[in-house]
């Protein structure tokens, strides 16, 4: 057996080294890795509006797949890697994502352009369409730079009848009905070969020639949202979220390994499985990397730690109840498997429901903190499981001091001496003894309530007096954020801004060099107008910093509406499994602490005026999932204390009881988490710290809630069930 247990542990062990040295390849190749998302390699996001025509004729779904088919015609000769065109029919939309595009603002101008080309004789006759188009490229003559037209057979024969009919005359060439050129017929054309001349370079001819290539659009477009990210400021972005990555797993490996000791180590090594897990798995799927996915994942390695505390503390428990080695760890392992699980259950439903109603950025977000959920409970309660059984196999009597338990000596046996809130099996008079600085939760619980209740207070009166600082995702608007080259001040920036007609919020950050710029929605014209104001007047910014955001009101609309949907939604769906593994009350008591945390990160955003944007809902999501995790763990205690309440004993005791019984672990679990947010928030930049503080205001207030808040509502409810029912409140079995 020992034998047996260190070759496989030596096997696992070399295993996992090679995964990581030929993994390292296969996933951060620009080519064929992991496919990132637009804020980490720069690019722009396109949301295009069909609109109806002029005669007001209905947009069909026919009209949608052309225009979808003639976009993507145009992005594939853009040369980009990995571009998405995808059609929403029933909202009458075109997504475009184009990661790592040089010039956006080209880009756009070529996706958006409907590119109707006519041939018109002098008395104004469409005498060519587009249609009669078979190809069109761009050269060089002796003229200038120049379009090359060929015709379809038919449309040669079109072409050569007109200008035997307008010899002498002009045919006019029109795209978009706007007069490219009027050249004079001197002879029929019979060859079924054109030019159109008079362009400035041959960058802008080739460009035209991609239009009339890919044909005109059925419908008008117009842009409902643009965001774009320079390159620079994507790498930026990258960079400063895996620097967060690292930071974060540097503390949790020190901190399990304190912790936990051996244990710790096993969970350690546990974290390098999982992270190689949600890797392999993002490629595998073929999800794109984003900025919020990555703080999803940094999210998920503290939330993987923290089933690895539940699992471990179960251990320790079953040690100090004088059991072997061995036992300890299959008993530990088969109790916390249920807790464990509801704990999780909980969160993938916010992740799902980010998944179904959020925009694309946070879609990335979800499915990794989904894939990440996956990945923990196989490395907590399968990898982590196998390891710490060879371990035990190697060595069934070795000191236990190496799973955090000390033993001490007596009458020249070993016993395990309890280090904190003693085992599920103790009494509530050997748990309050256990503990130096106890006091009893449940009987203060009215003081945790006014504590609540204060503190929900100020957040609502701050929503009715500040209201939230809501970004242009939900306002709509434009939001320009430019980093200058040497310090500005805001009256520049403003004076900028006035001298071609706009007014806006200007705020300056990063030693005054950046400049937040929050205005309504700008038309092209206006935003390029304000660019050279600001290049001009303001000073030097490189563009591929610049990150720009442009909303339209039906997103800022639908993006509100999804918010309290998936709130919800989510809520709904909580209620329901928590009354279904627990009781209603327990589900009652649950959702209403959640709402306590909700209330609180949102009035504290509203207190201080930070702004709120999309990756806000996320994190208010994630909180509900998070949160209500740490509070089923205290449940799931008072769940398995409940059956062993005697005749005399109090529902409230048991409750306290179970309560000290899991702080030590709701701590610690807490902990890991916040270590990881605040690792986002310092080191993350700027994309992701409102998302990360979010975060830490909620599981703060989610840690409270668990602990002080859930379980007395749970109490108090309990006790009205049993009042009404004729029986003694204190018992409170319900």
């Amino acid at each position: 057996m020992k034998r047996g247990s260190i070759l496989k542990l030596t096997a696992t062990m070399l295993l996992i080294i090679i995964a990581v040295v030929f993994s390292v390849k296969p996933l951060t190749d620009p080519e064929q890795g992991i496919s990132l998302g637009l804020d980490l390699r720069g690019g722009v996001h396109l949301v295009l509006q069909a609109e109806a025509g002029p005669d007001g004729a209905e947009i069909t779904a026919e009209d949608m797949d052309k225009a979808k088919s003639i976009i993507e015609k145009r992005v594939n000769e853009m040369g980009l890697s990995e571009p998405v065109v995808q059609a929403d029919l029933g909202k009458k939309r075109i997504i475009v994502d184009l990661a790592g595009v040089q010039d956006p603002d080209k880009a756009v101008e070529t996706l958006k352009t409907t590119a109707k080309l006519t041939f018109k004789d002098p008395q104004g006759n469409v005498v060519i369409e587009g249609a009669d188009l078979k190809d069109a490229r761009a050269g060089q003559s002796q003229t200038g730079y120049v379009v090359h037209l060929t015709f379809t057979p038919e449309g040669t024969k079109k072409f050569a009848e007109a200008t035997t009919r307008s010899l002498g005359q002009q045919i006019g060439i029109y795209l978009d009905d706007q007069l490219l050129q009027n050249p004079r017929v001197e002879s029929a054309i019979t060859t079924g070969q054109a030019e159109i001349t008079g362009y400035s370079s041959l960058e802008e001819a080739a460009g035209y020639a991609v239009l009339l290539r890919s044909g005109a659009l059925p419908v008008s477009l117009t842009i409902e949202e643009k965001r774009t990210v320079g390159a620079t400021l994507g790498v930026d972005s990258l960079n400063k979220s895996i620097d967060a990555g690292m930071v974060a797993i540097g503390f949790i490996i020190l901190f399990m390994l304190v912790l936990y000791r051996l244990p710790g180590l096993v969970a350690n090594i546990s974290l390098v499985v999982f992270t190689l897990i949600v890797l392999w798995a993002l490629k595998g799927f073929g999800a794109v990397l984003t900025l919020p996915g990555i703080a999803g994942m940094i999210l998920s390695i503290g939330m993987t730690v923290d089933l690895n505390i539940i699992i471990y503390e179960r251990i320790k428990e079953e040690l100090q109840l004088g059991k072997s080695l061995r036992a300890a760890v299959e008993a530990g392992f088969s109790r916390a498997f249920l807790t464990v699980f509801d704990s999780n259950i909980t969160t993938l439903f916010a992740a799902a429901t980010l998944f179904f109603l959020g925009t694309s950025s946070i879609k990335g977000f979800a499915i990794t903190l989904a894939i990440g959920i996956f990945a923990s409970l196989f490395t907590a309660i399968t990898f982590t499981r196998m390891i710490l059984r060879w371990i035990v196999g190697v060595n069934p009597r070795m000191n236990t001091a190496w799973f955090g338990v000390k033993p001490e000596k007596n009458d020249s046996e070993t016993k395990i001496k309890a280090s904190g809130p003693v085992t599920h099996a103790a009494t509530y008079e050997e748990v309050k003894n256990s503990i130096p600085f106890y006091f009893n939760v449940v009987k203060r619980r009215n003081i945790w309530f006014a504590i609540s209740l204060i503190l929900i207070s100020i957040s609502i009166g701050s929503l009715f007096i500040n209201k939230l600082n809501l970004g242009v995702d939900f306002t709509g608007g434009t939001m320009m954020d430019v980093k200058f080259n040497q310090q500005v001040t805001q009256e520049d920036v403003t004076e900028a801004m006035g001298s071609v007609g706009l007014e806006g919020i200007v705020q300056l950050s990063n030693n005054d060099t950046t400049a937040l710029i929050r205005i309504p929605a700008l038309e092209d014209n206006q935003r390029n107008e304000l660019l050279s104001a600001l290049q001009t007047n303001v000073g030097d910014f490189n563009k591929e910093t610049l990150k720009e955001d442009l909303v339209g009101p039906a997103i800022g609309e639908e993006l509100t509406n999804n918010a309290f949907l998936s709130l919800a939604v989510a809520a709904v769906l909580m209620l329901i499994y928590i009354a279904f593994r627990f009781q209603f009350a327990y589900a009652v008591s649950g959702i209403l602490a959640l709402l306590h945390d909700v209330i609180i990160t949102v009035g504290v955003f509203s207190l201080f005026q930070w702004e709120v944007d999309s990756t806000f809902v996320a994190a208010i999501l994630t909180i509900f999932g998070y949160s209500i995790n740490d509070t089923v763990v205290i449940f799931d205690r008072i769940r398995e204390n409940e059956p062993r309440l005697k005749r005399n004993d109090s529902y409230e005791d048991m409750v306290d009881k179970s309560i000290w019984q899991m702080m030590g672990r709701s701590i610690k679990t807490a902990l890991t988490v916040i270590i990881s947010l605040l690792a986002l928030l310092i080191f993350g930049g700027e994309s992701t710290q409102g998302f990360a503080l979010a975060m830490l205001i909620g599981c703060l207030a989610g840690a409270y809630s668990s602990i002080f808040n859930a379980s007395q509502i749970l109490v108090e409810i309990k006790k009205r069930i049993q009042s009404n029912r004729g029986g003694n409140p204190s018992r409170a079995k319900g």
